[in-house]
């Protein structure tokens, strides 16, 4: 099972190399937010060996900003350190929310997903994925069926930028839109 598809978790992070003898380790972050990384938080980690893989859970003891060194409670050598390396790293979702404030009209990933596209009260599609592209991020948008029974394309993206954002609803689970469809005919 990969961690990837639990909705309870969210991915924060990537084990890299051992940093010294004592089981540091190079924490290479793939989030919005470092400040999330603190002492005392559990982080679930996805240890991938060649045809398996499993889970366990970690403490951390320390993480240096700067250098992205991540320390476990429960890794006190080197040798235990060279196990965790290449794991993938994942923090829960309440975990998260707590220590992520948001500003208006800020938004996790997480809570974006599924939402529908709206332009002009049509719903072009939902959103299945988000991706970062340079600094802009990207939603990849399933479109609708009855778009697609119009020949249009199963999949477009839309930049999540103020031009064609108007408004987001995590209440209504929508996203109203501007220029989207134009997108979609393009695709």
């Amino acid at each position: 099972m990969t961690l990837k598809n639990d909705i309870s978790l969210i991915q924060i992070g990537k084990i890299g190399r051992t940093i010294g003898l004592h089981g540091g380790l190079k924490f290479h972050l793939i989030t919005d937010f470092p400040q999330s990384i603190q002492k005392n938080l559990i982080l679930t980690l996805e240890i991938s060996h060649i045809g398996h893989s499993k889970t366990d859970n970690y403490t951390i003891k320390s993480f240096d900003t700067q250098n992205s060194i991540i320390f476990f409670e429960e890794i006190t050598d080197i040798i235990q350190a060279k196990s965790l390396i290449n794991a993938y790293a994942y923090a829960s979702l309440e975990d998260t929310k707590k220590l992520c404030p948001l500003k208006k009209n800020e938004f996790f990933w997480f809570d974006l997903f599924d939402c529908e596209i709206i332009e002009e009260e049509e719903i072009l599609g939902r959103v299945s994925d988000i991706q970062r592209i340079g600094a802009t991020d990207y939603l990849l948008v399933a479109t609708s069926e009855k778009l697609i029974s119009q020949k249009l394309p199963r999949i477009f993206m839309i930049p999540y930028i103020q031009h064609f954002i108007l408004q987001t609803s995590l209440e209504q689970k929508s996203i109203f839109v501007k220029g989207a469809r134009a997108i979609l005919e393009a695709s």
